[in-house]
Parts: structure tokens; sequence; C-alpha cells
């Protein structure tokens, strides 16, 4: 399937996209969205699409900036303009940056079939092409360097990919005559392909390889470049298949390259680094694990906070899920988390720590450690300024968070189990602090939010009843009475 990237700024219109034909019989699958300039470029930097549908009228900037900016980066995906400006000028500009149509809406279904279906012969042929120009480069190594003693017609090969970022071709070229001159000795070759820098080592001990690579590591780190390496498996040329060996190594060490998300720290990865992915692992919903990280951060417990995300990291790489898929689910994560902690604490609406900063890590950040890290970071260092906006004092801590959930089933259990409390004690203390027993507190906490409500809205008293923690209508109104001397109703209408 080609990967397929949608780029509006109107959900509308992205449906529609959605809609108008079945993709996958053309082949194609949607893998993402955008709707502004910026997004659109991280999305086609992240996905790396094979076709983009392109609005040129985006927020931030346009369609055609769009274009110019993943070209400057060397990222050479194919573009097919969607607009409803039928304007000579940006079809004449669309064109010199090489797109491969320009389609005003509303869209034609039949001839956006037509044109999909064209990129896609197209694309496949690029990739044939791709392909054979690339054991044409390895194999034409021994013409090319033949004066400096480097054949590629040896027994054994074995190729390392390394990734040091989103590299333009230019940037790319420069970084490969910087890695040429480092390796001194004629002992591999070194050429770009799509986003890496391979190196191709003919009869090398591994021991040797990682040698050098330890060497080269080093020397990339000054460059402060993020970097990641890959060692496909040495592999034996067949005389019958010239450069089947080659074409073996390659895909290996780039489908490694993939994996590299799931593993924090590491440097390299081979095949024997990799492990048994369990798939039978419980699904878990975003709701109720926003509830429990937000419950830990509340109370300030920043070991169970540090535990949640560790277990969290576990579920994902035993779950056979995308990378795109989990960072997705990390952002939704996260955008539930900061709806319900500044629900509660509204002052920390102007704090960084859980806005874009945040977001744009969990996207871009290359491993998924990275992502746990600035994820639990994030919410130990709000933790840490809840202390600052409610209590002084460790019992208060208490006081606050039952103040902030008292819609929430709490009991006396629970909240010891979170300030790490025993139970009786915690119900002692309660009362030596508060002159009232828990459940007293509690009850008082829920019938003067529900006077609130019955005078400043028209909730109906079982909608009260509700939201303010109690399932039982009935119930509520035996409490309502005891606490306020008359029934929710009566209270309404006295005020």
């Amino acid at each position: 399937m080609l990967k397929l990237l949608i780029v509006d700024d109107e959900p509308i219109i992205r449906k529609g996209i959605y809609r108008i034909i079945d993709w996958a019989k053309y082949g194609y699958e949607i893998s993402g969205e955008a709707e502004d300039g910026q997004s659109a470029v991280n999305a086609i930097l992240q996905l790396k699409p094979d076709l983009v549908l392109l609005d040129l009228h985006l927020p931030g900037f346009s369609g055609l900036d769009v274009i110019k900016r993943t070209r400057e980066l060397g990222v050479m995906t194919h573009f097919l303009i969607l607009s409803g400006y039928a304007e000579f000028e940006y079809a004449k500009e669309a064109i010199n940056l090489e797109v491969d149509g320009y389609l005003t809406k509303p869209v034609d279904e039949n001839i956006l079939i037509q044109r999909i279906t064209s990129i896609g012969r197209k694309i496949e042929e690029e990739e044939e092409q791709r392909q054979i120009q690339f054991l044409e480069i390895m194999e034409g190594a021994k013409y090319a360097e033949k004066n400096k003693r480097f054949y590629f017609n040896s027994e054994y090969v074995q190729a390392v990919f390394v990734s040091v970022g989103n590299l333009s071709s230019y940037e790319a070229a420069g970084k490969i005559q910087i890695l040429r001159n480092f390796f001194q000795k004629n002992i591999c070759h070194i050429f770009n392909y799509k986003e890496f820098i391979v190196f191709l080592f003919e009869n090398t001990a591994e021991s040797v390889i990682k040698r050098l690579l330890d060497d080269l590591y080093r020397f990339l780190l000054k460059s402060k470049d993020k970097t990641l390496i890959t060692l496909g498996s040495r592999c034996k040329d067949e005389q019958s298949l010239p450069g089947s060996g080659i074409r073996k190594t390659c895909q290996e060490a780039e489908m490694l390259m993939e994996s590299t998300f799931f593993y924090r720290g590491k440097i390299y990865l081979s095949v024997k680094d990799m492990r048994i992915i369990n798939k039978n692992v419980q699904d878990w919903t975003v709701d109720e694990e926003a509830k429990n990280i937000c419950a830990y951060i509340q109370v300030v417990n920043q070991k169970m906070i540090c535990s949640f995300f560790m277990d969290m990291e576990k579920k994902f790489i035993n779950s056979g899920k995308s990378p795109q898929e989990i960072r997705q689910e990390c952002m939704a994560l996260m955008i539930e988390v900061r709806s319900i902690i500044t629900k509660k604490f509204p002052a920390l609406k102007e704090m960084p720590e859980i806005g874009k900063e945040t977001f744009d890590a969990i996207m871009n950040e290359r491993c998924l450690g990275d992502i746990i890290e600035t994820m639990t970071n994030t919410c130990i260092r709000i933790s840490e300024l809840l202390p600052l906006l409610s209590a002084d004092s460790s019992f208060q801590r208490i006081i606050s968070y039952v103040k902030n959930n008292y819609s929430e089933d709490l009991k006396l259990e629970a909240l010891g189990q979170l300030f790490s409390y025993n139970c009786a004690y915690l119900g002692k203390r309660f009362k030596e602090y508060t002159g009232k027993n828990f459940h007293t507190y509690l009850d008082m906490l829920r019938i003067d939010a529900a006077k609130e409500l019955l005078q400043n809205t028209s909730l109906k008293v079982y909608e009260i009843s509700s939201a303010i923690g109690y399932a039982n209508t009935d119930y509520f109104y035996s409490k309502f009475k005891k606490y306020a001397g008359k029934s929710p109703l009566d209270f309404r209408n006295q005020k």
C-alpha cells in the first residue's frame, strides 16, 4: 500500500476526501492528515508519505511553501495540488516545483482516480529504478574505486545504516565527505541512500566494525548529531545472483532502523538485539489512564508517576502498534491529563509544562523511551507545582485532593493508598484536622456544591445528584435535607 497524507484546513473537506473513493482499491492507505503549513511539514517528515493531497491556501504558510520546505530538507515525496483557486500563477509555480498534478475543488471523482492511478504507477516505477540504482551504485563501486584497492567481489559483505536526522541532499553530501575523511583507510564504501548514510564493509570481522562504529559515534557526538546505527547481518553473495548479499544485508539494516523507535538508549541495533514481542497485551483507555495519572499528580506521588509510565512503555513495546499509533495515543493521553488538571487548577493553564513543548516532543522525539521520559518529567513537574497553588502542609494536600475530587467515588481506603496512610489512622487524623469525620466532610462539600448548582443553573435534581458524586437520587434527597433542612426543590424555589 502507498501512504497518503491529506492536507487541508477545512475538516469537512478532509472527511470528504476520505470518503470520495475507495482508496485501498487503488493501492493507497490514508496514513494521516494536517490542517496548516507547519503541521503538514512535520507530518511529511514524520510519516514520509508517498503522495500528499495538498491544499494551496493554508494557515501559517501556503501549500507551495510546504513543497519548497520539504524539498529543501531532501524529502522527495509526490504532491497532488487540490485548490479552490483556479489561478494560472499558482498552477505555474506548482508546475515549476514539479508537482504531479493540479486539481480544482470540488474534485471530480473520475479525474482524481485517473491522477492517483497514474501517480501510483510512477511511484512503483521509481521504486524499481531506485532498487536497480542501489545495486548499481554498490556494484559500481569496484570500478569507481579500483585505483584505491576497493572491490565488491569478495565473499561476505555487511551493511551499516546511520541516521543523523533529517538531512537535505546538500547536507548529506557534506556529511558523507566528512565521514570519508574520518575513515582514512579504504575499509568501506560510504554513500547516501534515502535519509540514511550507508557503510558497506567487505570481509570485515564484526568486532572490528563495532570498534570502528564506537569511534564514529564519538565523532558524531561532538557535532551534536542524535545518531542511530543499525547493523545488517554478515551476508554471503551467491555467485548466481550478483549483489544478493548486498541487497539482503542492506534490507535488514533498513528494517532495523524502523525498529529503533522501541529501543531506549540503544546506540547500535542488530538482529540479535531484537526482543520477542508478546502481542497479547490488554488494551487501555485514555480516559481511565488519564484519571489514574492525574490522581498520582495531585497527591504528589512521583514514585507512582514514574512506575505508571514505565509500565506504559512496556505495554507499548508489546502492543504490536506502529510508532505513529503510539504517538497518537500518547498525545491523546496528555491532552486529557491537561484537561483534567487545568479544570481543577485553572492557574496551570498559563504554565508551559503541559503545553506545546510537551506535545511537540511526543511527535518529534525519535525513540519511545524519549517520549516516555518527556511525559514522566512533565507530570512530575506539574505535581511539584500543585503544592504551590494549594496546600502548604502534607495533610492539607489530602484536604486539597478531596476538595478537587469530591464528585468522584471517594473512599477513605483509596485515599489511604494514594497518600500511604493506614485507613484507620487517616480517619482519626482527618477528624482531628477538620473537626468532622471523612464522610461528613465529603457530604458537606457535595451539598455546598449542590446548593450552588441549584441556585445558578437549570440542571434537574437527578443531574445535580450525579454531578456531585451521588449515583442514587433518593440518597441525595435525604442527604440534602439533612444538611440544608429542606428538599432540593424547596431550596431552589425559596431562592
